[in-house]
Protein backbone atom coordinates (compact mmCIF):
# COMPACT_ATOMS: atom_id res chain seq x y z
CA UNK A 1 0.00 0.00 0.00
CA UNK A 2 1.48 3.34 -0.90
CA UNK A 3 2.17 5.79 1.62
CA UNK A 4 1.44 9.64 2.28
CA UNK A 5 4.58 10.23 0.36
CA UNK A 6 4.05 8.23 -2.66
CA UNK A 7 0.79 8.63 -2.92
CA UNK A 8 1.80 12.80 -2.65
CA UNK A 9 4.44 11.91 -5.53
CA UNK A 10 1.77 10.43 -7.73
CA UNK A 11 -0.47 13.38 -7.77
CA UNK A 12 2.35 15.87 -8.34
CA UNK A 13 3.55 13.79 -11.44
CA UNK A 14 -0.31 13.69 -12.53
CA UNK A 15 -0.02 17.19 -12.63
CA UNK A 16 3.27 17.79 -14.31
CA UNK A 17 1.85 15.63 -17.46
CA UNK A 18 -1.32 17.27 -17.75
CA UNK A 19 -0.59 18.87 -20.38
CA UNK A 20 0.59 15.85 -22.47
CA UNK A 21 -0.91 14.40 -25.46
CA UNK A 22 -4.56 12.30 -25.66
CA UNK A 23 -5.53 9.79 -27.75
CA UNK A 24 -7.36 11.33 -30.95
CA UNK A 25 -10.62 8.91 -29.87
CA UNK A 26 -11.50 11.13 -26.93
CA UNK A 27 -10.45 14.54 -28.42
CA UNK A 28 -12.28 13.37 -31.61
CA UNK A 29 -15.44 12.78 -28.99
CA UNK A 30 -14.78 16.66 -27.42
CA UNK A 31 -15.04 18.31 -31.07
CA UNK A 32 -18.06 16.39 -32.25
CA UNK A 33 -19.69 17.44 -28.89
CA UNK A 34 -18.42 20.89 -29.21
CA UNK A 35 -19.75 20.83 -32.92
CA UNK A 36 -23.02 19.41 -32.01
CA UNK A 37 -23.52 22.16 -29.05
CA UNK A 38 -22.32 24.78 -31.75
CA UNK A 39 -25.26 24.11 -33.93
CA UNK A 40 -27.89 23.89 -31.11
CA UNK A 41 -26.87 26.86 -29.40
CA UNK A 42 -25.41 28.94 -32.01
CA UNK A 43 -26.16 32.62 -29.74
CA UNK A 44 -24.16 30.91 -27.07
CA UNK A 45 -20.15 31.59 -27.66
CA UNK A 46 -17.99 27.95 -26.89
CA UNK A 47 -15.90 30.22 -24.67
CA UNK A 48 -18.95 30.46 -22.44
CA UNK A 49 -19.79 26.87 -21.87
CA UNK A 50 -18.14 26.96 -18.97
CA UNK A 51 -19.89 29.55 -17.26
CA UNK A 52 -23.12 27.34 -16.14
CA UNK A 53 -26.15 29.22 -16.48
CA UNK A 54 -24.62 32.51 -16.60
CA UNK A 55 -23.87 31.60 -20.09
CA UNK A 56 -27.63 32.19 -20.44
CA UNK A 57 -28.29 34.89 -18.68
CA UNK A 58 -30.34 33.40 -15.98
CA UNK A 59 -27.95 33.78 -13.27
CA UNK A 60 -25.78 35.96 -11.54
CA UNK A 61 -21.70 35.86 -12.68
CA UNK A 62 -21.18 33.25 -10.17
CA UNK A 63 -19.97 34.77 -7.56
CA UNK A 64 -20.00 32.84 -4.53
CA UNK A 65 -22.67 33.53 -1.74
CA UNK A 66 -22.18 33.82 1.79
CA UNK A 67 -23.04 30.05 2.28
CA UNK A 68 -20.01 29.28 0.22
CA UNK A 69 -18.10 31.07 1.55
CA UNK A 70 -19.07 29.41 5.32
CA UNK A 71 -18.60 25.90 3.76
CA UNK A 72 -15.12 26.62 2.18
CA UNK A 73 -13.99 27.60 5.64
CA UNK A 74 -15.05 24.45 6.92
CA UNK A 75 -13.45 22.36 4.50
CA UNK A 76 -10.76 24.73 4.73
CA UNK A 77 -10.98 23.04 8.75
CA UNK A 78 -11.34 19.60 7.16
CA UNK A 79 -8.35 20.05 5.22
CA UNK A 80 -6.09 20.90 8.12
CA UNK A 81 -7.18 18.78 10.63
CA UNK A 82 -4.49 16.88 12.20
CA UNK A 83 -5.11 12.70 11.92
CA UNK A 84 -4.21 10.87 14.80
CA UNK A 85 -1.02 10.42 13.79
CA UNK A 86 -0.11 14.32 13.55
CA UNK A 87 -0.53 14.42 9.71
CA UNK A 88 -3.81 15.82 7.24
CA UNK A 89 -5.05 15.67 4.43
CA UNK A 90 -2.70 18.73 2.80
CA UNK A 91 -0.02 16.16 3.15
CA UNK A 92 -0.80 14.19 0.98
CA UNK A 93 -1.24 16.32 -2.26
CA UNK A 94 2.04 18.45 -3.73
CA UNK A 95 1.43 22.09 -2.44
CA UNK A 96 -0.80 21.50 -0.26
CA UNK A 97 -3.41 20.83 -3.03
CA UNK A 98 -3.41 24.02 -4.46
CA UNK A 99 -3.51 23.87 -8.24
CA UNK A 100 -4.17 20.61 -9.18
CA UNK A 101 -7.83 20.54 -8.97
CA UNK A 102 -7.59 20.70 -13.30
CA UNK A 103 -5.64 17.79 -13.57
CA UNK A 104 -8.35 15.24 -12.28
CA UNK A 105 -8.94 12.91 -12.76
CA UNK A 106 -6.21 11.29 -14.07
CA UNK A 107 -6.31 7.31 -14.84
CA UNK A 108 -3.41 5.77 -12.94
CA UNK A 109 -1.41 2.86 -14.15
CA UNK A 110 -0.40 1.46 -11.06
CA UNK A 111 -3.54 1.26 -9.87
CA UNK A 112 -5.44 0.39 -13.25
CA UNK A 113 -8.21 2.89 -12.68
CA UNK A 114 -9.29 6.21 -12.47
CA UNK A 115 -8.34 8.27 -9.71
CA UNK A 116 -11.00 11.52 -9.14
CA UNK A 117 -9.80 13.97 -6.14
CA UNK A 118 -12.72 12.00 -4.09
CA UNK A 119 -10.51 9.01 -4.46
CA UNK A 120 -7.49 10.70 -3.94
CA UNK A 121 -8.87 12.29 -0.48
CA UNK A 122 -9.92 9.02 0.69
CA UNK A 123 -6.93 7.19 0.11
CA UNK A 124 -4.87 9.58 2.25
CA UNK A 125 -7.47 8.90 4.40
CA UNK A 126 -7.45 4.96 4.22
CA UNK A 127 -3.90 5.84 4.26
CA UNK A 128 -3.64 7.49 7.69
CA UNK A 129 -6.11 4.93 8.94
CA UNK A 130 -8.60 7.46 9.15
CA UNK A 131 -12.33 6.85 8.22
CA UNK A 132 -13.33 7.70 4.63
CA UNK A 133 -15.78 10.17 3.65
CA UNK A 134 -18.78 9.25 1.37
CA UNK A 135 -18.37 11.12 -1.94
CA UNK A 136 -21.71 12.15 -2.21
CA UNK A 137 -22.00 13.49 1.45
CA UNK A 138 -21.97 17.19 1.55
CA UNK A 139 -20.74 18.05 5.04
CA UNK A 140 -17.43 16.04 4.32
CA UNK A 141 -16.61 15.23 0.86
CA UNK A 142 -18.54 18.01 0.01
CA UNK A 143 -17.00 20.96 1.74
CA UNK A 144 -13.21 19.44 1.67
CA UNK A 145 -13.58 19.86 -2.28
CA UNK A 146 -14.74 22.92 -1.97
CA UNK A 147 -11.54 24.10 -0.32
CA UNK A 148 -9.88 22.05 -2.67
CA UNK A 149 -11.31 23.54 -5.44
CA UNK A 150 -11.60 26.85 -4.42
CA UNK A 151 -7.33 26.84 -4.40
CA UNK A 152 -7.47 26.16 -8.36
CA UNK A 153 -10.14 28.68 -9.28
CA UNK A 154 -9.17 29.81 -12.90
CA UNK A 155 -7.07 26.99 -13.42
CA UNK A 156 -7.77 25.51 -17.00
CA UNK A 157 -8.70 22.17 -16.71
CA UNK A 158 -6.00 19.81 -18.41
CA UNK A 159 -7.47 16.66 -17.90
CA UNK A 160 -5.57 13.58 -20.12
CA UNK A 161 -6.22 10.24 -21.72
CA UNK A 162 -2.83 9.34 -23.04
CA UNK A 163 -3.15 5.25 -23.25
CA UNK A 164 -5.45 2.55 -24.16
CA UNK A 165 -6.03 2.10 -20.61
CA UNK A 166 -7.27 5.37 -20.10
CA UNK A 167 -8.91 5.06 -23.78
CA UNK A 168 -10.70 3.15 -22.16
CA UNK A 169 -11.95 4.31 -19.08
CA UNK A 170 -12.90 7.38 -20.87
CA UNK A 171 -15.21 5.44 -23.47
CA UNK A 172 -16.81 3.48 -20.71
CA UNK A 173 -17.69 7.33 -19.08
CA UNK A 174 -19.02 8.14 -22.40
CA UNK A 175 -20.92 5.11 -22.75
CA UNK A 176 -22.69 5.16 -19.27
CA UNK A 177 -22.98 8.94 -20.15
CA UNK A 178 -25.04 7.67 -23.18
CA UNK A 179 -27.23 4.60 -21.35
CA UNK A 180 -30.63 5.31 -21.22
CA UNK A 181 -31.63 4.23 -17.87
CA UNK A 182 -35.03 4.69 -15.54
CA UNK A 183 -38.60 4.57 -15.69
CA UNK A 184 -38.26 7.45 -18.29
CA UNK A 185 -35.74 5.73 -20.38
CA UNK A 186 -33.21 8.58 -20.14
CA UNK A 187 -30.06 8.92 -20.42
CA UNK A 188 -27.35 12.00 -19.19
CA UNK A 189 -26.85 13.09 -22.97
CA UNK A 190 -31.00 13.45 -23.42
CA UNK A 191 -30.39 16.69 -21.14
CA UNK A 192 -27.21 17.81 -21.34
CA UNK A 193 -26.66 16.98 -25.09
CA UNK A 194 -29.73 16.34 -27.29
CA UNK A 195 -31.47 19.31 -24.96
CA UNK A 196 -28.52 21.85 -23.89
CA UNK A 197 -29.72 25.36 -23.39
CA UNK A 198 -33.52 24.65 -23.41
CA UNK A 199 -34.94 26.00 -20.11
CA UNK A 200 -36.17 23.65 -17.63
CA UNK A 201 -38.60 24.95 -14.88
CA UNK A 202 -36.43 28.54 -14.56
CA UNK A 203 -33.02 26.62 -14.80
CA UNK A 204 -31.35 26.30 -18.16
CA UNK A 205 -29.91 22.90 -19.47
CA UNK A 206 -26.19 22.98 -19.19
CA UNK A 207 -24.06 21.06 -21.93
CA UNK A 208 -22.01 18.31 -21.25
CA UNK A 209 -19.06 20.88 -22.71
CA UNK A 210 -17.79 23.10 -19.74
CA UNK A 211 -20.25 21.12 -17.44
CA UNK A 212 -17.19 19.67 -15.35
CA UNK A 213 -15.83 23.73 -14.34
CA UNK A 214 -18.49 24.05 -12.01
CA UNK A 215 -18.10 22.18 -9.03
CA UNK A 216 -19.02 21.80 -6.21
CA UNK A 217 -22.26 24.01 -7.21
CA UNK A 218 -23.80 25.16 -4.30
CA UNK A 219 -26.91 24.37 -3.96
CA UNK A 220 -29.72 24.96 -1.03
CA UNK A 221 -26.83 25.87 1.25
CA UNK A 222 -24.89 22.73 0.49
CA UNK A 223 -22.21 21.60 -1.42
CA UNK A 224 -23.40 19.49 -4.47
CA UNK A 225 -20.62 17.43 -5.79
CA UNK A 226 -20.23 15.93 -9.44
CA UNK A 227 -20.74 12.90 -7.59
CA UNK A 228 -23.61 13.99 -5.98
CA UNK A 229 -25.52 15.43 -8.97
CA UNK A 230 -25.15 11.88 -11.07
CA UNK A 231 -26.92 10.70 -8.18
CA UNK A 232 -29.77 13.02 -8.55
CA UNK A 233 -29.70 12.91 -11.98
CA UNK A 234 -30.20 9.07 -11.95
CA UNK A 235 -32.97 9.36 -9.48
CA UNK A 236 -34.92 11.79 -11.42
CA UNK A 237 -34.95 9.58 -14.24
CA UNK A 238 -36.41 6.39 -11.90
CA UNK A 239 -32.98 5.26 -12.24
CA UNK A 240 -31.77 3.39 -8.49
CA UNK A 241 -28.30 5.16 -7.62
CA UNK A 242 -26.77 1.68 -6.86
CA UNK A 243 -26.83 0.93 -10.66
CA UNK A 244 -23.70 2.73 -10.59
CA UNK A 245 -20.67 1.25 -9.39
CA UNK A 246 -18.14 3.74 -7.43
CA UNK A 247 -15.60 3.24 -10.80
CA UNK A 248 -18.77 3.71 -12.96
CA UNK A 249 -19.06 7.15 -11.19
CA UNK A 250 -15.20 8.18 -11.85
CA UNK A 251 -15.47 6.62 -15.58
CA UNK A 252 -18.36 9.44 -16.36
CA UNK A 253 -16.40 11.80 -14.31
CA UNK A 254 -13.22 11.38 -16.49
CA UNK A 255 -15.56 11.51 -19.27
CA UNK A 256 -16.85 14.67 -18.28
CA UNK A 257 -13.47 16.57 -17.08
CA UNK A 258 -12.44 15.20 -20.59
CA UNK A 259 -15.08 17.65 -22.68
CA UNK A 260 -14.42 20.55 -20.01
CA UNK A 261 -10.53 20.66 -20.93
CA UNK A 262 -9.21 24.38 -21.55
CA UNK A 263 -12.15 25.57 -19.38
CA UNK A 264 -11.14 27.43 -16.07
CA UNK A 265 -12.25 25.83 -12.77
CA UNK A 266 -15.20 27.95 -11.13
CA UNK A 267 -15.99 25.89 -7.96
CA UNK A 268 -18.68 26.73 -5.35
CA UNK A 269 -21.04 29.04 -7.77
CA UNK A 270 -24.51 29.07 -5.90
CA UNK A 271 -27.05 27.64 -8.27
CA UNK A 272 -30.65 27.10 -7.87
CA UNK A 273 -31.22 24.38 -10.31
Amino acid sequence: MRSAESLAAVLLAFALCAAGPSHAGAEAVRQEAIARLKLQMPEVPVANYGLGAAAFDLAPGGVADGAATAIVEEGRRLWQKKFRNGKSLGSCFPNGGRRIAGTFPQFDARLKKVVTLETAINQCLLLNKEPPFDPADARTMGAALAWLRAQSDGMKIAVRVASPAAEQRFESGRELFFMRTGQQNLACASCHLKSAGRVYGDSAILPAVGLAAQWPAIRGGQPVTITGRIRDCLARMGAAPVNFSAEDFAHVEFFLAYLSNGYPVRANVSRGD
